[in-house]
């Protein structure tokens, strides 16, 4: 068997694959135009489409996909690039265009996720590149002609010169998953002897398999998962863990979907996988939970069938399997046995809950939009939204001054309408440069900027001092130049992704005037002057990065997980009272602003994982526990409503307000913690979720709320925690 590569071996590999494909574009593109033609502007703007699509950005997926997206970004590179040729009249024309494209591309492009905001610094460029003088309209011609070809070229290398990627796509990762849940799901139907534990043999081992359960149609065979097995599906969805090519974020309805089918499956998991001691060994002697869990297998079977085939599932069956199960408990009343058998009921039902959620929400993002509303509307809300407004919702919900979206895009939008000012302003010769640096150079905090900048400035020195011995040594040797051109290329692109802004820079550097002394004479000082114009550059970088939420996501998250927190305690007290008392909305607005506030705190615990400060002991809660406690209050709050009507007339007062007491204590620990995660001076004043109160009688509804609330009370101890390094 071929050993597998190191992380460390597979990313020089990529490296170097990726240089020569950049390579082989770029040299095709600028000789042909140079030499084959003698058209210089053409053959700079066929070089630096390339590099813009090729090193600049992050374009992620597959060869295929990389060469689409390169293709789907050329439209718009032509656009702003006759755009800047327009505006290059006035520099303060310039300026305006560059702070509205600059906000565009950084905000929009984050907007709609990793896959569309990947292209968007390498399209900044093709703006850069022509919003400096020469105000030259006659030449647009040959610039479009130019970048078209560097782009053509580089798509056809990327498509053709690529491997095959090997890595699964989401809908295969969420396929695994759901055979995953089915195993487990006929494990707990037939009781103890057929639960997955850590001593089972795992897949492809040898040890006897547990046969379907009796009666079940559509119960899987085959060994129930090891825990690592079942640890290892939930981890391929996890978004932190995947490639950003992979992620589903977009605003789009299948992308919404997909995202919602992964949590979903995640949860289904850790409900199936490490389910409480009572109801691993009951749920199979309860012929009524039974039932339940092998309707539960056959739905994620059936799932995980229609996404292997890329067809639509079956219709939703689980929602009537579960209205049944439901209908059963009420009539049979609070279970004669031991209190555990309504224990166990209730979080079968949860489960059945998240296996539908992972069942529908793979219907929408394989069928499409599905013309009839779908039970909880509020949940599955974008199951027959327009597409218009699911852009317009996600567009709305990030202009506020609390998005680290908002923040990035004016951060750069600034930053480069700046360095345009002062390029402009102090005429500089080549103020390409300085609003090339801010664009490469600016990062999220103001310490990561610092760093990137010294690294910089000093592989400039570098670069500019090696440089300018070359062009004293080589003098006019055009046939010089162009022949060591290519392996300087490969050089650089091969090493600055590797090793850093330092030799990224420098090896630039030294790229940027071999490419030049072929265009025109060139001596020692056009180092010089790409020195000082980097210089001025990173001090237009640090200067932003300084005024322009220096922190970057810390502060930020903070205050959305502290918003969510405190949403999440509201919601547990509106849907409690819903339940108990028969008064309130249930989810209503709510659920919208807790909704709200888990994508404005998902967004900034994502960009928070790329800085530095990324899982420092420091952290006043665990983050990703505190994403979670709203993921589970959401869950609770939209399901509970549906299946568990409000009987007010059929409870105990007693047991009423024992359960009343445990949300409103539960709501008091999220508020406290809230304000621990804002940075309140006090964190040992933070309360101890109450334990789980004993009812008078268990009546479904009030069961199903207790283990609700008794979930969001062990995710609320975890909030504390030490958190893990991040990943």
């Amino acid at each position: 068997m071929r050993p597998v590569p190191s992380p460390d071996r597979a990313a020089r590999g990529a490296a170097v694959r990726k240089a020569v494909r950049i390579t082989l574009a770029v040299s095709a593109g600028f000789y042909l135009c140079r030499y084959g033609l003698d058209r210089p502007v053409m053959a700079v703007y066929a070089l630096f489409g390339a590099i813009a699509l090729g090193a600049l950005s992050r374009v992620a997926g597959s060869g295929r996909v990389r060469a689409a997206t390169v293709l789907a970004a050329l439209p718009v590179g032509l656009l702003l690039t006759a755009l800047g040729t327009l505006l290059a009249a006035r520099t303060w024309s310039a300026v305006v265009g560059m702070l509205a494209v600059g906000f565009a591309l950084t905000f929009f492009g984050a907007v709609a996720g990793p896959r569309a905001s990947g292209p968007a610094p390498g399209l900044q460029l093709c703006y850069i590149l022509a919003c400096f003088p020469p105000f030259a309209p006659g030449q647009l011609a040959d610039r479009l002609a130019g970048l078209t070809l560097g782009m053509v070229l580089l798509a056809c290398a990327e498509r053709w010169l690529s491997e095959e990627d090997r890595e699964p796509g989401y809908p295969a990762r969420l396929a695994h998953a759901a055979r995953t849940a089915a195993r487990l799901a006929t494990g707990l139907a037939e009781g103890p002897d057929g639960f997955a534990s850590d001593a089972r043999p795992a897949e492809g081992t040898s040890g006897p398999a547990p046969s379907p359960a009796d009666g079940r149609s559509g119960a899987v065979r085959g060994p129930a998962p090891s825990s690592a097995e079942v640890r290892a599906a939930a981890d391929g969805l996890r978004p932190d863990l995947l490639p950003a090519g992979e992620r589903p974020a977009s605003p789009s309805r299948a992308d919404r979907a997909y995202a919602h089918a992964g949590a979903s499956a995640r949860t289904l998991l850790h409900q199936l996988g490490r389910p409480a001691p009572a109801v691993a060994g009951r749920a199979g002697a309860d012929p009524l939970s039974g039932e339940l869990l092998g309707r539960v297998a056959e739905a994620c079977e059936e799932t995980a069938a229609a996404l292997g085939e890329g067809r639509d599932p079956e219709p939703d069956r689980l929602h009537p399997a579960i209205r049944r199960f439901q209908e059963v408990r009420r009539g049979e009343g609070p279970p004669a046995g031991r209190s555990e058998d309504a224990q166990v009921r209730a979080a079968v039902l949860a489960a059945a809950e998240s296996a539908r959620n992972l069942q529908v929400a793979v219907r929408v993002a394989l069928a499409g939009r599905l013309p009839e509303p779908v039970e909880p509307r509020a949940l599955f809300w974008y199951a027959g939204t327009p597409a218009p407004r699911l852009w317009a919702r996600r567009v709305l919900g990030h202009l506020t001054p609390r998005s680290v979206l908002l923040q990035n895009a004016v951060r750069v939008a600034v930053g480069l309408a700046a360095a345009r000012l002062v390029a402009g302003a102090f005429d500089l010769a080549h103020g390409f440069w300085v609003l090339l640096a801010v664009l490469t150079l600016l990062r999220t905090t103001a310490v990561q900027t610092f760093r990137a900048v010294a690294q910089a400035l000093a592989g400039t020195l570098a670069g500019a001092l090696v440089a300018a011995a070359l062009l004293t040594v080589l003098g006019p040797a055009t046939a010089a130049y162009a022949a060591i051109l290519p392996p300087l290329m490969l050089l650089a692109f091969t090493l600055g992704p590797l090793l850093g802004p330092a030799w990224a820079q420098g090896l630039f550097t030294l790229l940027v005037s071999v490419v030049f002394a072929q265009l025109a004479p060139a001596t020692w000082q056009l180092d010089e002057v790409r020195a000082l114009d980097v210089l001025t550059g990173s001090v237009v970088g640090l200067v932003c990065g300084l005024l322009a939420w220096p922190r970057g996501a810390r502060r930020e998250l903070g205050g959305a997980i502290a918003r969510l927190l405190r949403e999440s305690g509201s919601l547990v007290t509106s849907v409690t009272t819903l339940l108990v008392r028969g008064r309130g909305s249930g989810v209503g607005e709510r659920g919208e602003a807790a909704a709200h506030a888990a994508e404005l705190a998902q967004r900034a615990y994502a960009q928070y994982l790329t800085e530095p400060s990324a899982g420092r002991r420091g952290d006043p809660v665990d983050w990703h526990a505190a994403l979670m406690v709203g993921q589970h209050a959401l869950n609770g709050g939209y399901w509970l409503p549906l299946y568990d009507a409000p009987r007010p007339d059929a409870l105990a007062e007693q047991d009423r307000a024992r359960v009343s007491a445990q949300a409103a204590g539960l709501a008091g620990t999220l508020t406290a913690e809230a304000a621990v995660a804002a940075g309140a001076a006090n964190p040992d004043g933070v309360p101890v979720p109450p334990h789980r109160v004993a009812l008078v009688r268990a009546v479904p509804e009030l069961v199903d709320l207790q283990q609700w609330l008794s979930v969001l009370d062990h995710d609320a101890e975890l909030l504390r925690a030490p958190p893990a390094a991040a990943s």
